[in-house]
C-alpha cells in the first residue's frame, strides 16, 4: 500500500514530465537513435553480403550470413542503449 507522500511524488513527477517540452524531445531523439541503431547494422550487413556473394561467386551465402549477425548485432546496440537510457533515469 502506497503512503501519501509516495502518491504525491508520483504526481509530481508526472506533472514534470507532462510540463517538461525538452522531455517530448529527448524522446524523440532516442527513438530515431534506436531505429539507427537497429538498421544500419543490418543494412550493412546485407550490402556487404551481397558485395562478397557476387565477388566470391557465392549464391545467397555470405547475404544470409552477414544478415544474421547484423539483425544480432542491431538488436544487442539496441539493447545496450536501452539499459543506459533507463539507468541514466534512475
Amino acid at each position: 500500500m502506497k503512503s501519501k507522500e509516495q502518491s504525491k511524488k508520483e504526481k509530481s513527477d508526472e506533472k514534470t514530465e507532462k510540463s517538461n517540452p525538452q522531455a517530448g524531445l529527448e524522446a524523440l531523439v532516442l527513438f530515431s537513435q534506436l531505429g539507427l541503431t537497429m538498421a544500419m547494422p543490418i543494412l550493412l550487413g546485407a550490402i556487404g553480403g551481397h558485395w562478397l556473394d557476387e565477388k566470391l561467386g557465392t549464391k545467397v551465402l555470405f547475404l544470409i550470413l552477414l544478415l544474421c549477425l547484423g539483425i544480432v548485432g542491431g538488436i544487442a546496440g539496441a539493447y545496450r542503449q536501452i539499459t543506459a537510457v533507463t539507468k541514466k533515469k534512475k
